[in-house]
């Protein structure tokens, strides 16, 4: 294959360097001093609960059992923390590695199956510069981890698979790498393992292979493999059927683990749900979110995949050439392993944008597939001016959006970053089409990183009342406990050093030994103070903090008009 990346764009040093570049601006969230989410908070929480325990075996939420996720996150979160302390940095760490991992696996995926190391770089460069992954590998849920689980057991079984004896190696990585995957999520990740493999089988009539002794082996490995949760499961849960989770007892792990996980979240009958009931939309949900969810590839991807339809020809009566059968079955690999995952995503009636992770790696190899080839035509390509224009639009949007909502040094920071990207854009305007559709395409993704890290660690700082109320109780007596009540600040749980409990009634709250910190919302005290005057007189009021919900962050930043109606007042009292 005619190495055109290294004649017409980035040489294979440059590409590494630049993949360098762009880890090193991503690590920089790993700094950021507060978690992006409510979920990476809760999952925050639990592990944090395993830490002060050192209970590895129950997963618990304000002293009441969990079941909802797999054990390998909690565990790898702990440890995680024993190391470093229990702080966003030790969050992040673990997830951001996996992260980092799936990058180097899916540089060897792509470069085995177009047989081309610059293929292989550059499908790295696009994972690593796809907006939600990035987003993803600092706000840390199950996808991070999964993106360092699925694409290595992908890559070892097919290795596995190519292999004419039972190659030890391949079998063992496979099996390790598919455990952990199922103990992070679930069963249902053995379909994006296999259905590559199955897709290939079906194409090439090999079926069978499924059912041979090679194949038992792996499953029996994996089988394994799980075993540690399904303990934990067991001792947890279908030992104590007297426990009461989410309402019910004679709860069973092993099956929850099994069947009701999967298919409470397929019909969103579970406890935990969206709420929301099905419309005919959320079929095409996935599909509207992948164009913004993968930027700034996105219209590279629909020309991929154009490219693709194309190229796989159903009619085996046309004469192939040994090169481009090799190229039918990489292409059928992929596609069997994104099109069925990304079908039971799309029928599923619980839907999150960060469900598309793991599947926008494969994309990424058809994208960087069909950059390769089409690197020389590009510079009368459509696709070459609308993706330029999209990375003009993507750094005229930051710059917009950082007058709107930034201040102080980090609008500072933000802006510079683009005047220097804009610059780099001009000086580079005259050299090869391939080199500004990727140059232009990372550099202003870069931007976009920065400003979302900027708008977290500033902008919505400030309303981050667990932050703000941890940083004022920072040098003070962490055995005096903090009581929440009615507040449930996640962030808060997760970020103070001091003993935390929540309270729901006023009977509870006054009968608390004192001394200890209350977290109350400000009309929530007017309230309890009108009844308990004794109790209020003992307390003193040491701050007050602007406090705006996750969920209500975003209009409030944009509309100003929202702030007064989204922002509660919290207050922190020393009860003496």
């Amino acid at each position: 294959m005619i190495k055109i990346l290294s004649e017409k764009s980035l040489t294979n040093k440059q590409l590494r360097i630049f993949i360098g570049f762009v880890i090193v601006i991503t690590s920089l969230g790993l700094f950021s001093p507060i978690l992006a989410s409510n979920d990476a908070n809760f999952y925050a929480v639990v592990a944090k609960h395993i830490f002060f325990s050192h209970d590895f075996i129950n997963l618990t939420f304000n002293q009441q059992d969990w079941l909802d996720k797999p054990h390998l996150p909690f565990w790898l979160t702990a440890i995680s923390y024993y190391l470093f302390g229990v702080n966003v940095f030790a969050y992040i760490l673990p997830g951001f590695l996996f992260y980092l991992l799936g990058g180097y696996y899916l540089y060897l995926l792509a470069r085995h199956l177009f047989a081309s190391k610059e293929i292989g770089l550059l499908t790295s460069l696009i994972y690593f510069t796809t907006l939600h992954l990035m987003l993803s590998s600092i706000d840390v849920r199950q996808e991070a981890y999964l993106l360092g689980e699925i694409i290595p057991a992908v890559y070892y079984w097919l290795l596995y698979d190519e292999s004419e004896l039972i190659e030890r190696k391949y079998l063992v990585m496979g099996a390790i790498f598919t455990a952990a995957a199922i103990m992070t999520k679930g069963i249902f990740v053995l379909l994006i393992i296999f259905s590559g493999l199955i897709g290939v089988w079906l194409f090439t009539a090999q079926l069978t292979k499924l059912f041979t002794r090679k194949w038992l082996y792996a499953f029996l490995l994996v089988l394994v493999f799980i075993l540690p949760e399904l303990i934990a499961l067991y001792i947890q849960f279908d030992a104590h059927p007297q426990k009461i989770v989410f309402g019910e007892q004679h709860v069973s792990g092993l099956r929850w683990f099994f069947i009701d996980s999967q298919w409470g979240r397929f019909t969103n009958s579970g406890p935990i749900n969206t709420g929301k009931a099905s419309s005919f939309g959320h079929y095409f949900y996935y599909m509207h979110t992948l164009l913004w969810a993968f930027l700034p590839w996105s219209l590279v991807l629909i020309f991929a995949l154009i490219n693709v339809i194309k190229s796989v020809r159903l009619s085996k009566e046309v004469p192939e050439n040994p090169r481009h059968k090799t190229m039918r079955i990489s292409y059928i690999y992929l596609l069997a392993t994104i099109i069925p995952t990304f079908i039971l995503f799309s029928l599923t009636s619980f839907q999150l944008d960060h469900y598309t992770n793991i599947i926008m790696p494969f994309l990424a190899c058809l994208c960087a597939e069909y950059l390769f080839n089409s690197i020389t035509k590009l510079s009368k390509h459509v696709l070459f001016f609308m993706q330029v224009a999209l990375a003009y639009i993507l750094c005229a949007l930051v710059v917009i959006l950082a007058v709107i909502t930034l201040s102080g040094n980090v609008f500072m920071l933000v802006i510079t970053a683009s005047v220097l990207v804009v610059t780099l854009f001009v000086l580079l305007s005259n050299n090869y089409p391939a080199t500004k559709i990727l140059v232009f395409s990372v550099l202003a993704i870069m931007l976009v990183f920065i400003f979302t890290q900027g708008v977290n660690s500033s902008a919505y700082a400030r309303y981050d009342v667990g932050y703000n109320i941890t940083q004022q109780l920072k040098n003070t007596d962490s055995s005096v406990p903090l009581v929440d009540y009615q507040v449930n600040s996640l962030s808060l749980e997760f970020l103070s050093p001091h003993k935390y409990q929540r309270v729901a009634d006023v009977a509870s709250l006054v009968a608390l030994a004192k001394p200890y910190y209350l977290v109350i919302n400000a009309n929530n005290w007017a309230t309890v103070c009108s009844g308990q005057n004794k109790y209020c007189a003992s307390g003193q009021v040491i701050n007050s903090f602007k406090f705006v919900a996750q969920d209500k962050f975003i209009p409030t930043l944009f509309y100003s008009n929202k702030l007064a109606q989204n922002t509660q007042n919290v207050l922190l009292v020393l009860i003496k």
